[in-house]
């Protein structure tokens, strides 16, 4: 299908959707990378081919796999050349079919800078704040997120941005870090005191932002560092004053992982005086001792039962927003679509780390 013989080790150019664009594919570099690099508004999320997000199909020419894509792609996806363009270096020039995201096109930002600062949020999850040393134009949204990379670590890393564009200290950016064991960034970040560190950042990537809705009502649900997302959503609702319902529920563990609790009173105050705004913290392990009296057990369970049970909350033509763990998130759009939503308007991003990654990588 995708050609034995080519040279990966030269330049070569991608034709996109019958000449609307062409990009030059640097040697080495994946389809995606290119794509972006140019300011195309290709869909893509998690750029390690765990998605499928970055689909497309090639026409002609050759490429070469860099992982097995049957871990995400189907048999007539595959028999009708389908590729993902994060894993797909081309051997020749190619003509590409892909359908573009509804992101606003915007070429990637390469910025250098250095951490200035480092705040615990809770015994696991860390707030690290980027200054660039140069001065650049904030096209990225709420919702989407960066790559970091630093010199001591290999590979770069991907981290949703925390704060509201239009909230953020110019040149700023902040995110949320959760101390994953074995990680190598996060072994790194938590070893010892990082302020002064130099670091690249590129951004923005993801296609996790606010949608325009003729419902009112939105769902959104998060766990551990996938607050970050969500609360940059929020907080840029706020900014724009949006005319939407919202229900916003979190799930931890227990009480110590509860963080951010007086940044959503303030969104909670500040959110559009016509429309409501409910934040629920949901724990899920019975420690003993705890004096919790708030809502227990799996946050998707609660929903249910509180609001899609007792018909609590009308889901029809609403909209889900969900930014955490796998397992969570596969569970909650399970879960809304059983509860009336329309599975198109759920929109999330999966924080994955490398035992999430097909093939182990």
């Amino acid at each position: 299908m995708f050609g034995l013989f080519g040279n990966e080790k030269q330049d070569h150019t991608a034709t996109i959707n019958n000449g609307e664009a062409t990009i030059t594919v640097k040697a080495g570099d994946n389809l995606l990378k290119a794509a972006l690099e140019a300011g195309l508004a290709w869909p893509h999320d998690c750029r390690v081919g765990s998605c499928g997000t970055c689909q497309c199909v090639i026409k002609k020419g050759k490429i070469k796999a860099l992982t097995d894509f049957s871990y995400v792609l189907d048999g007539e996806q595959l028999k009708a050349g389908t590729a993902l363009a994060c894993q797909t270096i081309l051997k020749s020039d190619v003509e590409v079919e892909v359908e573009m995201g509804d992101a606003p096109a915007t070429k990637l930002l390469q910025l250098e800078g250095c951490i200035v600062r480092v705040n615990d949020l809770t015994y696991d999850i860390k707030e690290l704040v980027v200054k660039c040393d140069s001065e650049f134009e904030r096209n990225m949204m709420a919702g989407q997120y960066a790559e970091i990379s630093v010199k001591d670590i290999p590979t770069p890393r991907s981290y949703s941005f925390a704060t509201a564009p239009r909230n953020e200290n110019k040149g700023e950016f902040s995110f949320f870090i959760r101390k994953v064991p074995g990680g190598e960034f996060t072994e790194w970040l938590y070893a010892q005191d990082r302020v002064g560190t130099s670091v690249g950042l590129s951004a923005p990537y993801g296609q996790f932002h606010l949608r325009p809705s003729s419902s009112s009502q939105m769902v959104c649900m998060a766990g551990g560092s996938g607050m970050s997302a969500i609360k940059a959503i929020l907080e840029d609702c706020v900014l724009e004053q949006t005319e939407r319902n919202c229900i916003y529920l979190f799930g931890a563990q227990a009480e110590r992982d509860l963080y951010c609790q007086e940044e959503m009173k303030r969104i909670k105050e500040q959110w559009h005086k016509d429309y409501t705004f409910e934040f629920v913290e949901v724990l899920s392990a019975d420690i003993e001792g705890s004096t919790w009296t708030g809502p227990t057990g799996f946050v998707t369970d609660y929903f249910k039962e509180s609001y899609i049970d007792t018909s609590a909350i009308d889901l029809k033509d609403a909209q889900g927003y969900l930014c955490g763990p796998p397992p969570m998130i596969d569970a909650a759009i399970k879960l809304l679509v059983s509860g009336g939503i329309d599975e198109e308007s759920i929109y999330y991003d999966k924080f994955l780390d490398a035992s999430s990654i097909p093939g182990g990588r």
